[in-house]
């Protein structure tokens, strides 16, 4: 009768061990996916329009890179983007090299593909799709979205279609001044298209 009691009393103690260990099993499992979304869906700077955080972030950038022409994507400038997600926004900025003041005029933007890489969307999609994931147009000179002082600010604005193959396409950034017709300077950033999945 005792053993009975005791092997009971065992029983109980197991099952209630494999319960504990399967609540903090599962609570890891869930923390653990919190964590991976997080990092994947904080890895792009993403902007719908330059307001005065991100034109503040871009003037910094500015000192940072020493250069006349930067962009708000972190160290590697590459924006990561799965197809059939909403549109990503990309903040490009140029300032005058004489500190003058801008107009939304005055600095010119032109967005071009390089072609050269055997491995990019433009070879893999081929040019009509390559230049279809950009809603911005490419290939022509653009005006500012916004300026501030001697800063001229644009939002490059990415949709990639379901359906896509994952590839990399580098896009260039050129910028002229329409007053001296002078080039200002080129910058790139990196459009990496994931594979589409649960995050």
């Amino acid at each position: 009768m005792l053993r009975q009691i005791s092997n009971k009393k065992a029983a109980i103690e197991l099952s209630m061990s494999t319960v504990v260990v399967l609540v903090l099993a599962m609570l890891m499992l869930g923390l653990g996916i919190v964590l991976v979304r997080t990092i994947f869906t904080t890895a792009t700077d993403s902007v719908n329009t330059v307001d005065v955080k991100v034109q503040a972030q871009l003037a910094s950038l500015f000192n940072d890179e020493k250069s006349d022409v930067v962009i708000s994507l972190g160290p590697d400038h590459t924006a990561r983007i799965k197809p059939d997600t909403q549109s990503l926004g990309i903040g490009v900025a140029a300032r005058t090299p004489d500190g003058e003041l801008t107009e939304p005029d005055r600095l010119k933007f032109k967005l071009s593909l390089d072609t050269t890489a055997t491995t990019n969307c433009y070879k893999k999609l081929g040019q009509p799709a390559a230049e279809a994931l950009f809603i911005t147009p490419l290939n022509v000179p653009l005006s500012a979205d916004q300026t501030d002082s001697s800063n001229s600010f644009l939002t490059v604005q990415v949709k990639v279609p379901k359906g896509t193959i994952t590839c990399t396409q580098k896009v260039y950034v050129d910028v002229t001044d329409s007053k001296t017709n002078q080039p200002i300077g080129r910058n790139n950033f990196i459009i990496e298209v994931l594979k589409p999945g649960i995050f």
